[in-house]
């Protein structure tokens, strides 16, 4: 509703409505009639009633301006919606006989009684028609107006009833100010709250608390707190308020020290710390990780009432605390305090931190008992604990019973799902919600992304899109991730100018994600340049970093960049140790691998993991040294699993060590003996020693067991399209002229001296066969479709689900030289450019092949269908109105 305020001059005859409320030939009484002062004594809008029907039976109401005057104060004295209204129904059959004065006094009462009740537009409706009628508005009048623009949240007519006050020449009066400063405030414009304190001749406590709370409510708490101590150097004492809000702005920083100089100078000063103080020193203290201060001052509460006994059980149930809060609890029921929606909601998630299902159970049983069901957010919370104690069943129920199934509510199920890797379900609820937000679409984006559904994401992207639906920083991260994953630097590009176009803010964890999306999508150069554009670097972004120089090859600069981290006063995690170690690891940096791994316990207090133990052991074993390897393995202080034992396998075939393979792979059976890939490098082990009966009973013992292997393939990317290919697969539509591009790419190569390496086949049959073999493997089919299906001098983008082998790699080479192409390969394992001259190409780095999608719920919900069965759908390019261009 906007009301357009108009700023009264002169003022015209008063022209109210001449009607009574009650026509009474009755005699009336004296003035000083005793009902009239009993009104103040009326609790209900029913007994206001009886009381004034017995005044208007005794005297005419419309002469006593007085009595009505004590009527309109009873009904706002009970501020309600119905006794107000019948105050201003009232005043308006009343009639006035000129005493403007009195007139001016009601309209300011139920300005006030309306204000307070936060039904704003109704002050403004009086407001507007008192000037209408000549009541000319007085300094009282625009404190009542303003704070019902407050909580009305109206903010163009709070500008405009400003601009009046200015016009009367009402903008110095200190209590006007003050509701100003609180209304910009409120509606989170505090350079005009600032503005307005700024030029007050007289500030009092309530200007400062005013500008203080509204800076603490805000995103600017450390100006909040610096605004209070330059209130107190001014000589202002502040109140209860002010402690409150400059308290809480610090548990928003997080600074302990700003904590403690705060709560020094309450103590110096000796101000009254009641209930609300305590309750917010407690959940600053909290908040600031200072449990035991906060523990401290919760002890020596004399009136600890359940407002802060639940503040202690939320913060000990949110810094894991989660059996404190059970303690808590146990004396706060001592004390005979009834838990509320508040406490349930705590108690419910200690549950599910604590992994008792009983008690939860038992918690839900008290909360239906008492009706606390009723709240939505407490029966979200009994979703999300049924549902991380893997009961979705149980969890459905409590959704069901929700008379109000807030959007919340459905996310809430749809992430339960999702953690149960029920994606089926999250998929059907997704599509039933009534009403999707933000958070609705980026939790499915997480999911897919999750489960590796990468072209998914971007047909849900898509449907974004179309819906209308503002992607941020968050989806961004998800979509990202997804196309890193899919190696497509075209799309990376369109990605970066689509974030760059709708204006997304780019923090560290969105600037992190490009830098990994081009990392992975084989431009490590606009990769650096995105990763030195971001400000204060968290570990998370140098860890990315570092990741992106592993995947390039370049392990000496991904070590230079750890050293700059640290120098750069950012202490490593264990993921950037993995990180680090990953990259020596393929870069052959033995020395510095080692030397890295010692300083994790040593420098930094992280003990090893069992990921960081199998960098090591890689390490190691590319190194060909085998014994140290198992030696490293036989003394870790972890239990090793079957992908540490499988990281030395892969090494011993890598080395031809096939007694050390034997033993191995008889450690792996017993860890994990459905693992596929064990009996396969195993079995090459023995193919490569020559040992092709043992290969034929490493086979025969992998069909048995019902375990097959994963076919070879790789992808490309034409004119938006995936392209798959498998080993010596013939299903292509172009086989045929593919064919002919492999032989005459075989000639050539021949002509240049190559010559296949046959050992990478790993099948007892004669030499052409195995060059036949050789050369049908999934990459060099992909090259040349690539060859014959894009532009000359354009790049040639592959991406295989398995490792690539030598001689592809040689191939590849030897094609990019020849042919005078750039081509980038992306297996599971590492990335390979080839540079047009031709130049040995970099070590490779992992990157997730793209997966097999078929038969997805996704694609059962929204009809997504495949060309190939193992074949990933063509993507549309999301709609952006501009070329796939972009320029970092």
């Amino acid at each position: 509703m906007s009301v357009i305020l108009a700023t009264p001059s002169s003022p015209p005859p008063i022209s109210l409505p001449q009607h009574h409320l009650l026509n009474s030939t009755k005699t009336s009484k004296p003035q000083n009639f005793t009902p009239t002062v009993s009104l103040k004594l009326c609790k209900t809008i029913k007994e206001i009633k009886q009381k004034h029907g017995h005044i208007i039976k005794t005297c005419p109401i419309q002469s006593s301006p007085s009595k009505l005057t004590k009527l309109i104060l009873a009904c706002i004295e009970i501020a309600t919606i119905d006794s107000l209204n019948y105050a201003k129904k009232a005043f308006e059959l009343f009639s006035p006989n000129g005493d403007m004065g009195c007139l001016l006094f009601m309209v300011n009462s139920l300005i006030r009684g309306y204000s307070s009740i936060g039904i704003g537009y109704e002050s403004l409706l009086l407001y507007t028609r008192m000037l209408h009628e000549g009541i000319v508005p007085d300094k009282f009048t625009y404190p009542f107006l303003l704070s019902g623009c407050t909580k009305g949240r109206a903010w163009k007519e709070g500008v405009q009833v400003h601009g009046s006050l200015v016009k009367m020449g009402l903008s110095d009066d200190a209590f006007i100010d003050n509701s100003l400063i609180h209304f910009y405030a409120e509606c989170g414009e505090m350079e005009l709250s600032q503005r307005v304190f700024d030029k007050m001749s007289e500030r009092n406590v309530v200007s400062w608390t005013s500008l203080v709370c509204g800076y603490g409510r805000g995103d600017c708490p450390k100006e909040a707190v610096e605004l209070f101590f330059g209130m107190v150097e001014f000589g202002v004492i502040p109140n209860s308020v002010t402690m409150t809000c400059v308290i809480s702005a610090c548990a928003k920083m997080g600074n302990l020290e700003m904590c403690e100089r705060v709560y020094g100078y309450i103590r110096d000063c000796g101000i009254g710390l009641n209930g609300v103080v305590v309750n917010a020193l407690v959940d600053m203290y909290m908040k600031c990780k200072a449990v035991e201060t906060a523990k401290a001052v919760f002890d020596e509460a004399t009136d600890r009432n359940l407002v802060l006994y639940n503040t202690m059980m939320s913060n000990y149930v949110r810094v894991g605390m989660a059996e404190e809060a059970f303690i808590v609890l146990a004396e706060m029921l001592q004390l005979y305090l009834r838990p509320d929606k508040v406490t349930v909601m705590a108690i419910v998630t200690a549950c599910s931190e604590l992994g008792n299902l009983g008690f939860g159970r038992q918690t839900y049983c008290y909360i239906l008992r008492n009706g606390l069901n009723g709240f939505d957010s407490v029966s979200n919370s009994v979703i999300d604990m049924y549902m991380k104690f893997g009961e979705p069943k149980l969890a459905l129920r409590v959704f069901d019973l929700m008379l109000s199934k807030t959007v919340v509510s459905w996310n809430t199920m749809i992430a339960g799902f999702i953690r149960n890797s029920d994606m089926e379900s999250a998929f059907r609820f997704f599509k039933e919600m009534p009403e999707k937000n933000l958070v609705s679409w980026n939790t499915m984006v997480g999911a897919l992304v999750q489960d590796s559904l990468f072209v998914e994401v971007f047909e849900l992207f898509r449907m974004m899109q179309t819906e209308e639906v503002k992607a941020d920083k968050v989806t961004m991260v998800g979509v990202a991730s997804a196309c890193g994953y899919l190696g497509s630097l075209e799309l990376a590009k369109w990605i970066h100018a689509y974030i760059d176009k709708n204006e997304i803010q780019c923090d560290v964890q969105l600037s992190a994600a490009l830098v990994n999306m081009y990392a992975r999508c084989g431009d490590p150069k606009i990769s650096m340049q995105l990763f030195d554009k971001i400000g204060e670097k968290d570990v998370s972004a140098w860890t990315t970093a570092i990741g992106a120089m592993g995947m390039e090859g370049d392990g000496r600069r991904a070590v230079e960049l750890f050293h700059e981290m640290i120098a750069d006063g950012v202490k490593p995690d264990g993921v950037a140790y993995v990180t680090i170690l990953t990259a020596c690891s393929h870069s052959g940096l033995l020395e510095e691998g080692r030397s890295l791994f010692r300083s994790m316990k040593n420098d930094y207090g992280i003990s090893p993991q069992i990921v960081h133990y199998g960098c090591m052991v890689d390490l190691l074993g590319r190194a060909g040294l085998l014994e140290e390897a198992l030696e490293l393995i036989e003394k870790m202080q972890i239990e090793p699993n079957d992908v540490i034992w499988g990281t030395l396998l892969a090494a011993c075939r890598t080395h031809n060590n096939v007694e050390l393979a034997t033993f191995v792979a008889d450690r792996i059976t017993k860890l994990a003996s459905e693992r596929t890939g064990i009996f396969i490098l195993l079995s090459n082990i023995y193919a490569s020693a020559g040992k092709w009966t043992d290969m034929a009973n490493v086979r025969m013992q992998l069909k048995e067991n019902g375990l097959h292997k994963l076919p070879g393939s790789s992808s490309i990317e034409v004119n938006g399209a995936f392209h798959e290919f498998t080993s010596s697969g013939v299903s292509h539509g172009q086989i045929t002229h593919i064919t002919k591009m492999l032989d005459e790419i075989s000639c050539r190569l021949k002509d240049a001296g190559h010559v296949p390496d046959l050992t990478n086949v790993l099948l007892d049959v004669d030499d052409q066969e195995k060059e036949y073999t050789l050369i049908r493997h999934s990459e060099k089919l992909a090259t040349a479709f690539g060859l014959i299906s894009t532009d000359q001098g354009a790049l040639i983008r592959i991406v295989k689900n398995l490792r690539m082998c030598s001689d592809c790699h040689s191939f590849t080479k030897l094609v990019s030289e020849i042919y005078n192409r750039e081509i980038v390969v992306s297996d599971n394992n590492r990335v390979t450019e080839v540079p047009e001259s031709g130049a040995s190409p970099t070590e490779w780095y992992a990157v997730k092949a793209f997966p097999c999608s078929c038969k997805t719920p996704f694609q059962q919900e929204y009809g997504v269908q495949h060309t190939h069965p193992h074949t990933p759908p063509k993507y549309a390019k999301p709609e952006l109105g501009e070329e796939y261009a972009h320029t970092a």
